[in-house]
């Protein structure tokens, strides 16, 4: 019908643009965030462009339903303004009809939305979390600071230097405290040398003039030795044992499991499509406003409707996730107050549609 087309084209167009911006605007913050980081050296330039679309993929499911939500009451804002809601009114077409509309183009977000929710965000999350893990299990000597404590991945092994050479790899008046299964191993050493090495390889230190303190953690068997040069290996980084993240773990996994935060973010996911559909159903009684007043007359409304929803939304989900709150309600109580809210506003004829 030519009526549903118009009005699906005055979301659609809005929708595209919006959803181009925000996502513009969210990767430049997200990659200046992490410029900071490759300038800090706490990241490798090359990893740089990987993260950023890694989190941008898990924006989609925030970013689609906003643009959409915002691309209705835009839309039909500027029906209103221009008296054309009026004029289908006269004609016949309710305000439940062309919501009707919207409702089709946001059950196809809502697909997508779905989609980013159930399976990309899991995957992006376990992609994220391996990559901060690599970087995290690579040391360089060039990572070091004077007088400041650098601590490896997992914690394994902590290095305090007083001075670092980065040219000659070396750096002095160094203690260096290796955590093992049974024992921690401290060494006290005037200077300390990592040979070049490549990434697969194990992590190497040589010591010179200094001393070595081995302390047993299951009983008394403590060693102190002292040495003219001392090489120390520790095993290869193991990048890929990033542990148990409910961010990373699938949807199956999720549904079976007991863990308050597994159920967060089990109900989480599952909500995402369902606020979707929701929220842009409410951008349509939202819009209403006479002829003359202008697209963007209901835009600060929309701003606190749609803030309001979704600070709800992360207070259910933190409830659930901190163990205050079970399954039910769980997540599910601001849909289902969402839920009435657009019951009484659809059932409630619109002054301004009739003006």
């Amino acid at each position: 019908m030519i009526i549903e087309r118009y009005v699906t084209r005055e979301i659609v167009r809005p929708f595209l643009v919006i959803a181009g911006i925000s996502g513009v605007i969210f990767t430049s913050y997200t990659a200046a965030v992490f410029l900071n980081e490759v300038a800090a050296g706490l990241i490798p330039a090359e990893t740089l462009a990987r993260l950023v679309l890694i989190k941008l993929l898990t924006a989609l499911e925030v970013l689609l339903p906003v643009s959409l939500y915002f691309a209705v009451v835009f839309g039909f804002g500027r029906l209103y303004a221009d008296g054309e809601i009026v004029a289908l009114s006269a004609s016949g077409i309710s305000e439940t009809r062309l919501a009707a509309i919207v409702l089709r183009f946001a059950l196809l977000i809502a697909v997508l939305v779905a989609c980013v929710s159930l399976i990309a965000r899991p995957w992006a999350y376990q992609q994220q979390y391996q990559l901060r893990a690599a970087v995290e299990a690579k040391f360089d000597i060039k990572d070091l600071e004077a007088r400041r404590v650098f601590v490896g991945s997992g914690s394994a092994y902590a290095i305090f230097a007083g001075t670092v050479d980065e040219q000659a790899r070396s750096a002095g008046d160094v203690i260096v405290r290796v955590r093992e299964s049974d024992r921690l191993r401290i060494v006290v050493a005037e200077r300390l040398f990592q040979p070049p090495r490549e990434e697969s390889d194990p992590l190497l230190f040589r010591f010179e003039d200094g001393y070595v303190y081995q302390l047993d953690l299951q009983g008394n068997r403590d060693l102190v030795g002292k040495f003219r040069q001392l090489r120390l290996t520790l095993a290869p980084p193991r990048p890929e044992a990033i542990g148990y993240k409910s961010k990373a773990e699938g949807i199956r996994d999720l549904s079976g499991s007991l863990r308050p935060k597994d159920l967060a973010e089990f109900q989480w996911r599952l909500s995402a499509p369902v606020a979707t559909v929701l929220i842009a159903l409410l951008a349509v009684p939202l819009s209403r406003g006479g002829p003359r007043r202008g697209r963007f007359a209901k835009g600060l409304a929309a701003v606190v409707a749609f803030a309001v929803f979704f600070n709800l939304m992360t207070f259910a989900k933190n409830l659930v996730q901190e163990g205050f709150v079970g399954a039910v309600p769980g997540l599910w109580w601001p849909l289902v107050l969402l839920g009435l809210l657009l019951t009484v506003l659809f059932w409630r004829p619109s002054r301004s549609v009739h003006a």
